[in-house]
């Protein structure tokens, strides 16, 4: 076997491993980097089951797979990363392909902190496309201390687009929570994209809609708003 197409068997394996995770939503990373060890995580604890009845992947393990040996193996955590984040740019070409087929789409925006307590803004895009509507998630942008005003998310929003080249003009539609930094009618962010693109219609999330009635029928009760006021307090204490 060529020493490419050595390689190139090597790497189908690892990208039929990312694969099957991430299409069931399951980590690859574990807490040791390591062939052999119980606490190596999904990726490298399938590659050794997949190496029990593959003598060719077993082999190359034996032989490159070990830590400190100075030979690369396409098997590293590092690798893995690698690849994952050339799969992610070919997932949005396609996305941003079909968004631009079908000309017109609607964009949903929401932030919310991650568990690092960064806080990151959501953007999901709305289409039609040969198989009928579907969502597709675009991607994470992380906000600073002041970047929370409808002016500031509305750029950052506005500038992501014209770098992966989606036309605001062709947008019909966004939905938004209903805090006013996002759907307020002067300075929200609803406002400064109607402001860009007036045909961008403005619809209020159902969903946070719906949460807003139930709170505002928990508030009823003055014993459910000092429990949940408490919880709120009791959250805010410990995250800090």
């Amino acid at each position: 076997m060529s020493a490419s197409c050595y390689w190139k068997s090597i790497l189908q394996r690892a990208l039929d491993v990312i694969l099957y995770c991430s299409g069931r939503g399951l980590p690859l990373r574990g807490h040791d980097e390591k062939f052999a060890c119980a606490t190596n995580g999904n990726f490298m604890g399938l590659l050794e089951l997949i190496a029990k009845y593959d003598s060719f992947l077993a082999s190359h393990i034996a032989k490159q797979g070990k830590p400190g040996s100075g030979r690369s193996s396409y098997l590293s955590p590092s690798t893995c990363e690698e690849l994952i984040d050339l799969m992610a740019q070919t997932v949005l070409a396609e996305v941003i392909r079909e968004i631009k087929k079908s000309v017109y789409y609607s964009i949903s925006i929401d932030s919310t902190p991650d568990i690092s307590r960064v806080d990151q803004l959501t953007i999901v895009v709305r289409y039609v496309n040969d198989q009928g509507p579907v969502e597709r998630f675009l991607t994470f942008l992380e906000l600073d201390v002041g970047g929370h005003t409808g002016a500031a998310l509305a750029k950052r929003v506005l500038d992501y687009l014209v770098s992966i080249g989606i036309d605001i003009s062709k947008c019909e539609g966004q939905t938004y929570d209903n805090a006013a930094n996002m759907s307020g009618l002067f300075n929200g962010v609803r406002a400064h994209i109607e402001a860009v693109n007036s045909l961008a219609t403005y619809i209020p999330c159902a969903a946070h809609s719906l949460n807003l009635v139930g709170s505002s029928a928990a508030n009823c009760c003055s014993a459910v708003r000092i429990f949940f006021d408490f919880v709120q307090k009791l959250y805010s204490f410990f995250s800090t």
